[in-house]
């Protein structure tokens, strides 16, 4: 049997339809695809992701480099206000979520924002953001551009008492960064910190230390305080009783009524056969506290005792003084730069 198979002719009409239907499927698929990435690279949900994770990574020049991003008008990298605009003294940022992002019309996003802050010290904190942003333009004409309507800053306004001296992080702020002048008991300064940021302070110091404080700055525009207060550590404390137990002792070497530069004396009328032997009774318990100026002595009390012999300007005769004579420690203490410690008397 003969058989025929007859071919189906395709017309020029069909061709160019189908021609049509790939290339609209094709615009179909790259809007859909630009539609999707401006909704989440792209978009403003995306840019806000993109800055927390910069500044997470402590990118300082990168998130400070993010569209919006803008320091007070009269503060540059190198001012004495930016001086927690550096990466030793950032906190990382991790988990971050984006639980709302609501569009306010006109091209302005409000982008809320949870994540983990984690600093210094093992110090973190669980928080969340609002940041506006505003559509600013476009990426070769089709994926959108952002940047913040509001910077992303805040500010830090700290006290540092009883030292010039703070570590934030792990950078170190001296008296030069907190604007102490010299022999200054205490300082402080305000801070341009970029949001978020967990900024963890504190001093440990050859002779001092502070509790750890940590201060987190969630929110645009607000400003919070951070206040370290150094204290004696026990080095301090026992350094200070040594020095004075010695200078106690030297004072009772002095073979007279009125040792020099001593805390403690005997007036006597009549005259003295000999010389005078001291010797002290009971040492004062030191106990070192902050003054408003300098490191002071709290209240104490000792004992010395005097033995001399006196002869009486009446009548002539010769007895034994033997007395115990009470007294307390008044200095301020003072600690140089170097760790030094200086005594002086408080008139």
């Amino acid at each position: 049997m003969d058989v025929r198979v007859q071919k189906r002719r395709t017309s020029p009409a069909q061709v160019a339809l189908a021609w049509c239907g790939a290339v609209l499927l094709l615009v179909g698929v790259f809007a859909a695809g630009v539609l999707a990435l401006n909704l989440t690279v792209f978009g403003s949900s995306g840019f806000v992701i993109t800055y927390l994770q910069t500044l997470g990574a402590r990118d300082v020049d990168g998130a400070l480099g993010m569209p919006g991003v803008e320091l007070p008008d009269d503060l540059t990298p190198d001012s004495a206000g930016a001086a927690l605009l550096k990466r030793n003294t950032l906190s990382t940022i991790s988990d971050i979520r984006v639980t709302d992002d609501s569009d306010l019309g006109s091209g302005i996003h409000r982008v809320t924002v949870s994540y983990t802050l984690q600093g210094a010290d093992r110090q973190s904190a669980r928080t969340q953001s609002e940041f506006v942003v505003e559509r600013g333009g476009t990426s070769y004409g089709v994926f959108s551009q952002w940047r913040f309507k509001e910077s992303p800053v805040a500010t830090l306004s700290l006290a540092v008492t009883n030292t010039t001296s703070v570590t934030v992080g792990t950078g170190e702020l001296d008296a030069s960064d907190l604007g102490a002048g010299k022999g200054a008991f205490g300082a402080g300064a305000r801070y341009t910190v970029l949001v978020p940021s967990l900024v963890v302070l504190t001093h440990d110091s050859h002779y001092l230390t502070s509790d750890t404080v940590a201060v987190a700055l969630p929110s645009p525009g607000e400003t919070e305080s951070g206040i370290v207060k150094a204290v004696p550590n026990e080095l301090f404390s026992q350094v200070v009783a040594d020095r004075l137990t010695s200078f106690l002792d030297e004072c009772a070497t002095q073979k007279v009524l009125y040792p020099v530069g001593c805390p403690f004396s005997k007036g006597i009328t009549d005259r003295i056969e000999g010389d005078p032997s001291w010797s002290i009774v009971q040492y004062p318990q030191v106990k070192v506290v902050a003054g408003p100026s300098s490191w002071l002595l709290a209240a104490n009390a000792g004992i010395a005792h005097i033995d001399v012999q006196v002869k009486s300007l009446f009548d002539g005769t010769v007895s034994a003084l033997s007395e115990d004579i009470p007294f307390s420690l008044d200095y301020a203490i003072s600690l140089d730069d170097a760790g030094a410690i200086t005594f002086a008397a408080r008139t």
